[in-house]
């Protein structure tokens, strides 16, 4: 193999039969080789590392030799060796991330994707046990920062999903938080936000998580809106939770959007939401609607950190008990709202303070 490629990491190869090999299991990329003589499979197996050491090519011509590299790398079988040895916050330096998102990406690059986690900052607002869960899956793949937002107590009812026990039950949701992310991973650079604001630390953070029950209130976003930090809602409402809009200011639909599509189908909606709103009442979140939220959640913070656009833009995720089967809904700007205005500055003109992960960025 060229020393400036290598075989794509964590790629299965199996013999299927004589003369007949398969790379990788995943059907969006296995391919099968067949019609390789005795030669032509020792060769590939060597080359690849997946057999011990009998590389004797003796039998191949160069020219062959050439056909079948050219062969792998016409698969996306080859990728050149990693830009960066950079160390992941994740527990055990990132390992079990690369293996699956050398896999996916283009280049194989596992190690570019983790060093660009470990430079981001997450902040998540609302820490029951989806905001829990949340939380300790980024810090688990190598979000380098993780600001927590919640002072309320720890629950009975929020113990064991995302990592609370018992003994944390009384303590405030934060600081009990953020010495469990600690015991998970010691790198990984969490705080506790102050009471004000949306999100909190000492400057803008790349994207805000804000977590709320029963109906969205728009009004808490304002300001990521505003001064153009990319935000995810999630609602957790009484059989369901619904993952949605992610909003990258200026390029799409807010939560007032969201609001005014369903004003126009309820014009009740504006009246019966602020009630949703206004209850105090005790906010539980059943067990697998959670863990499931959670997780998607956790995927599309994670899209946008790595640099995609993440499939909520533009919709949202309903997860429904009891099977939490996500249903997508596409939603759309709304004509009345406004915030496909704000491009490049708020109404008074001031620059907007984006995020490098926000700045510039458009559908990719």
């Amino acid at each position: 193999m060229p020393s400036r490629q290598r075989l794509r990491p964590a790629t299965h190869v199996l013999r299927r039969a004589p003369g007949e090999l398969q790379f990788g299991t995943d059907p969006r990329w296995a391919v099968r080789f067949v019609g390789l003589d005795a030669a032509e499979e020792t060769w590939m197996h060597a080359m690849t590392g997946t057999r011990p050491a009998r590389t004797d090519a003796s039998g191949l011509s160069a020219a062959r030799r050439t056909t079948l590299l050219r062969l792998l790398r016409d698969a996306r079988l080859l990728v050149p060796p990693p830009s960066s040895t950079a160390v992941s916050p994740a527990p055990g330096g990132g390992e079990a991330e690369a293996g699956v998102l050398g896999a996916l990406l283009p280049d194989g690059d596992a190690h570019r994707v983790l060093a660009g986690r470990a430079r981001a900052t997450v902040a998540v607002v609302g820490l029951g046990r989806v905001g829990a869960t949340l939380a300790t899956t980024l810090t688990t793949a190598g979000v380098g920062t993780v600001t927590l937002h919640d002072t309320s107590p720890v629950l009975v009812t929020d113990v064991g999903l995302g990592g609370y026990r018992m003994r944390d039950v009384g303590a405030r949701r934060d600081v009990a938080l953020t010495r469990l992310l600690g015991e998970i991973s010691p790198d990984v650079r969490t705080r506790c936000a102050p009471s004000s604001g949306a999100a909190g630390g000492s400057g803008p953070p790349d994207l805000v998580v804000v977590i709320e029950h029963r109906a969205a209130d728009p009004g808490r976003v304002r300001e990521l809106v505003g001064d153009g930090v990319a935000h995810l809602s999630v609602v957790v409402r009484e059989a369901d939770v619904l993952v949605g809009p992610f909003v990258r200011p200026g390029l799409d639909p807010c939560l007032r959007c969201v609001d005014l599509h369903r004003a126009e189908i309820d014009p009740c909606w504006p009246q019966v939401a602020q009630q949703l709103r206004d209850v105090s009442a005790p906010e539980h979140e059943e067990s697998v609607v959670a863990a499931v939220a959670a997780s998607v959640a956790a995927g599309q913070v994670l899209a946008f950190v790595d640099g995609s656009v993440p499939r909520t833009a533009a919709a949202c995720l309903e997860i429904p008990a009891p099977d939490a089967m996500p249903r997508l809904r596409e939603t759309s700007r709304h004509p009345l709202c406004g915030c496909g205005e704000l491009t490049s500055a708020p109404p008074d003109g001031a620059p907007l303070a984006r995020s490098a992960r926000t700045s510039g960025r458009g559908r990719g």
